[in-house]
């Protein structure tokens, strides 16, 4: 069984002797009591007992026609997919849950939401300048899923600089989530071109339907270190509501989004002349022009174009050192500091 999917069984309550029971029909397809008692060496009744969990939560079907009783199990792609939507619309009772309890906190209290680690925005400014903080903030990895296009103009700026802090980003779409907007992959790479990226295509969608306002909305996620989970309400182009917490159902959240069928997989990468350079340049610390063509294998106008738009991006810094002799100045390079 795929170690996601294992860890995610676990999370969820799954106790060990389910997902061994489990295995066996994703193995067997069908079995009676007595032949998954005898292979995994459990008795009867523990047999018997975890069947009828296995079979309430629809990962198994029983037919009562055969004798001995007969169980076989529900395509697990179908049953799976259920259990991971199940387990995202708890996530979004329990975040209704927290919002109230504060909610009647601050009431009784008089505290102020900046107090505690819940934050929600109907101002679209303000919810930026917090994601731009978060975004300084982070520490490892940035996860989004399915945005408006729109939305990723406004975080692209500080999406950039957590790249160039060497962030891990991620971005999680399906087709399905933007089925008005033609061409939604082609959009958002040319949004992030600047940004060394991975996009994930998976087959499931990434955001959630729900009712907001009396409307039938999206909601997309930005996961931030396994500790932040975002939560963005938007229709087609158009986002309207913010609000997120720190909280261990960031972790689960992303969990969610591993189990998803992957289509395909894209990184937005420098051309490979950049990256060359880049790279001697990080490995030599300070080089001069001359010895970084040498060792790039990169010289004369392309490679002067090269560190012009390194420059430019702020990714590369450059020093000039005055010949001690005459002669011309010697340009020494080395990467930005932060």
């Amino acid at each position: 069984m795929n170690s996601n999917i294992l860890s995610f069984l676990k999370e969820i309550g799954f106790s060990d002797i389910q997902i061994e029971i489990y295995k066996y029909f994703l193995k067997h397809k069908t079995g009676t009591i007595n032949e998954i008692k005898t292979e995994l060496n459990y008795s009867y009744t523990q047999v018997y007992h975890n069947l009828l969990y296995l079979e309430n939560q629809k990962l198994i079907e029983s037919s009562t026609e055969s004798k001995p009783k007969l169980f076989f199990r529900v395509d697990p792609k179908l049953a799976l997919t259920q259990l991971v939507n199940k387990k995202m619309s708890n996530f979004k009772n329990d975040i209704e849950k927290i919002d109230e309890e504060l909610k009647a906190q601050e009431s009784k209290f008089g505290r102020c939401l900046k107090d505690i680690s819940f934050y929600h925005y109907s101002n679209a400014n303000l919810a930026y300048e917090n994601f731009y903080n978060l975004f300084k903030a982070s520490q490892k990895e940035i996860i989004l899923t399915s945005l408006p296009p729109s939305m990723l103009k406004k975080l692209e700026p500080g999406l950039y600089e957590a790249y160039r802090r060497g962030i891990e980003i991620k971005f999680y779409f399906s087709l399905t989530d933007f089925e008005e907007i033609s061409n939604y992959l082609g959009i958002i790479t040319d949004i992030l071109k600047k940004i060394r990226l991975e996009i994930i295509q998976t087959e499931q969608k990434t955001c959630q339907v729900i009712k907001y306002n009396d409307q039938i909305v999206n909601m997309g996620n930005i996961l931030l270190d396994e500790n932040y989970l975002n939560s963005i309400v938007f229709k087609e182009n158009e986002a309207y509501h913010f609000d997120g917490f720190r909280s261990p159902f960031a972790k689960q959240a992303k969990n969610y989004l591993e189990v998803l069928t992957v289509i395909k997989r894209i990184e937005i990468e420098y051309p490979e002349p950049i990256k060359k350079i880049l790279d001697v340049i990080k490995e030599t610390q300070t080089i001069k022009t001359r010895d970084l063509s040498s060792k790039s294998k990169v010289g004369g106008a392309k490679l002067n174009e090269i560190l012009e738009f390194l420059l430019e991006e702020g990714l590369i810094e450059e020093t000039i050192i005055k010949a001690e002799k005459a002669g011309r100045p010697k340009r020494v390079f080395s990467i930005a500091s932060y």
